[in-house]
């Protein structure tokens, strides 16, 4: 049987952009929970830091967490620091135990 897994992402927004970043971040979430494989993919501010947001998702398999990874709509994580929404992107993932 294959490991469950769960990926995660903190982003932290750039100084007065935390909304529009948010924003932009279910954007993204609500394409890729179509993804096959995809059990629950969703955002979450920091109670203690306005400017810090969380992403978390939670995968059938290593293989559909991985090939969600090939997909274009997760570029759109990259750009929010192009588009100055976000000034750090840290990806994490990890098995399900």
């Amino acid at each position: 049987m294959p490991n469950k897994m769960i990926n995660t992402l903190q982003v932290q927004a750039v100084a007065g952009r935390s909304d529009e970043l948010g924003k932009q971040l279910q954007k993204i979430v609500e394409t890729l929970r179509e993804l096959p494989g995809c059990e629950s993919y969703m955002v979450d501010r920091c109670p203690d830091d306005n400017n810090r947001w969380t992403v978390s998702a939670h995968w059938q398999s290593e293989a559909a967490m991985q090939s969600h990874f090939n997909s274009p709509q997760v570029q759109g994580f990259i750009d929010l620091i192009d588009c100055q929404l976000a000034n750090a992107v840290d990806f994490n993932s990890f098995p399900i135990r």
